[in-house]
């Protein structure tokens, strides 16, 4: 997303007004990271959590 889009998105959202200033300072900020999550090694194992929400009626 470009900043104006950012701007666009967060005035709309929450109706508040940020400058396009701002928001770049913002994502300069998070960006390096965002690059060191996105490059992390991926661990050997992940949990997985399934909940079925099937519902039935029982008289």
């Amino acid at each position: 997303m470009s900043v104006s889009d950012i701007e666009e998105q967060i005035r709309e959202m929450y109706d508040f007004e940020v400058s396009t200033s701002t928001i770049s300072r913002i994502t300069n900020a998070v960006a390096s990271e965002v690059v060191s999550k996105q490059n992390r090694p991926l661990e050997d194992l992940y949990l997985i959590a399934w909940m079925d929400g099937i519902v039935f009626k029982v008289r």
